[in-house]
């Protein structure tokens, strides 16, 4: 009975057009058969083929797909895009897991074919694999290098996680050990799918905007050596910052890592020298390849709906990545993009008209609406850091300029007087001029006032920029596609 439903499965994997691959690739097999392993010591295929002998499908052991999204009520996913040709490949921590995978399954990755999640310990969430993407790391990288000691350690967890990590300082940990996994998450994805044209990489906070996402590389060639994110910088080093997403190209992945074995192993010990795993998986790469990040931000995009900065740069612009969102938060964009159908694309003003207009309001007490194009403080005190003194104006200021860092009162009138002022804040002692449109976050109550938080927009300034920037036109401005001259 077991072998009559595994060849059921594969006729239709076959027939309903989810798991065939395209005439570009290699060969058309379903990706439900393969091994469920990552550790290779060889580069053999990750799968059984379709052609596979009789005997092979009858003894061996064909376990389902990690990560592939079958439950999805129908009516969900009717007007989702086809992302067949893009692999999500997820990173996690087992700290984190379970409380940021949930809400994934039933959003972001809920009408995906298939998908790949990664942590740093082998686990199982709700019938999805998580594979442990550190296990092939060098064995004396590991056992000499306090980076790892939260890695030995959770494997000794006689309970859950989240209590064995209660009284440590994980996020510290987390950090450290999270730095090793990107370049092994990536041999380990080509390694079992070399048959995909994008491989998009983020974190377990992130929202994919699939309809922009796909309609984006649709005009991008696969065959190009291609590794695009927002680019950010340690150094002289630029990398594609991982929170926003980063996107490699089948070229890419294959200058990579076709025919080698353990690539990522060569970095391993230079990576106990660094701060982070996506720097280091441009390093690698670059090195490996010469292939460097192409910049594409703000499409991929490491802010959410309430702290992206609204600004004439970015306002038009298509989204296709955001990142630290929480579960409500991802369940609200989830909602959005199924009310409008999957339209493609999504702009930046969209959210602005979905998440921020709705809320927006003269002041907020005890909110942060992060206010920080221009400070107004006293030079005299010595309590402010450097990227406060950095962006104070302390020269040519007018009366009001000069009394905005006395109270709230003294900042709003300020900013009225301002033109360019479309909100502003106030917190000890300090006042912050924004001249882009920006949401901000929730501040904990005070009962000094010189310690409480508070925020203003000129709602009225506001709704005539937006009335002046609102029509954007029909032509998309898409990262690194050239568009035609008329």
């Amino acid at each position: 009975m077991a072998l009559v439903i595994t060849v059921e499965r594969l006729a239709l994997s076959c027939t309903d057009g989810i798991h065939c691959r395209g005439a570009h690739h290699v060969a058309k097999r379903p990706e439900a058969f393969k091994h469920d392993v990552f550790r290779q010591t060889d580069r053999e295929p990750g799968f059984l083929s379709i052609e596979a002998p009789s005997n092979i499908l009858a003894t061996e052991s064909v376990p389902d797909s990690a990560g592939r999204s079958k439950s999805a009520p129908e009516s969900d996913c009717a007007q989702f895009p086809d992302t067949s040709k893009i692999l999500l490949v997820m990173k996690t921590g087992a700290s984190e897991a379970f409380s940021k995978v949930p809400a994934q399954l039933t959003t972001n990755l809920k009408c995906l074919p298939e998908f790949l999640i990664f942590s740093d310990m082998e686990q199982e969430i709700g019938g999805h694999k998580i594979y442990d993407s550190l296990d092939t790391v060098l064995d004396p990288v590991k056992t000499s290098n306090q980076d790892f000691d939260a890695y030995f350690r959770q494997r000794q967890c006689a309970v859950d996680q989240e209590s064995c990590n209660r009284n440590m300082d994980f996020k510290q940990e987390g950090w450290d050990l999270d730095k090793y996994k990107n370049i092994h998450i990536a041999e380990k994805a080509f390694n079992t799918r070399p048959n995909y044209d994008w491989y998009l990489f983020v974190d377990a906070g992130a929202y994919v905007v699939w309809p922009t996402m796909v309609r984006w590389l649709e005009q991008l060639d696969h065959n190009d050596p291609m590794y695009i994110g927002s680019k950010t910088w340690v150094g002289n080093s630029p990398f594609g910052d991982g929170g926003s997403g980063y996107v490699v190209s089948n070229r890419a992945m294959r200058d990579f890592f076709e025919d080698e074995h353990n690539v990522a192993n060569r970095w391993d010990e230079a990576t106990k020298r660094h701060c982070c795993g996506d720097l280091m998986f441009a390093k690698a790469l670059k090195e490996a390849t010469g292939i460097s990040v192409n910049d594409t931000w703000p499409t991929t995009n490491a802010e959410k709906p309430f702290t992206i900065h609204y600004s004439s740069k970015q306002w038009c612009q298509p989204i296709a990545t955001m990142n630290h969102l929480g579960s409500e938060e991802l369940s609200t964009l989830c909602a959005f993009e199924r009310e409008q159908k999957f339209a493609s694309p999504m702009r930046i003003r969209d959210l602005y008209h979905h998440f921020v207009a709705p809320r927006l309001v003269p002041i907020r007490p005890d909110w942060d609406n992060l206010s920080d194009d221009v400070f107004y403080l006293d030079i005299s005190e010595n309590s402010h850091d450097h990227y406060q003194l950095r962006k104070a104006k302390l020269e040519g200021l007018s009366p009001l300029e000069k009394s905005a860092h006395l109270s709230f009162d003294s900042c709003q009138r300020a900013c009225q007087v301002d033109s360019a002022c479309l909100q502003y804040r106030y917190h000890d002692g300090i006042c912050g001029f924004s001249r882009t449109i920006k949401h901000g976050l929730p501040k904990p109550k005070t009962n000094q006032m010189s310690d409480r938080w508070m925020s203003g927009w000129d709602v009225d300034k506001i709704q005539a920029w937006v009335q002046e920037h609102d029509d954007c036109g029909d032509e998309i401005q898409w990262p690194l596609v050239q568009t035609p001259q008329l």
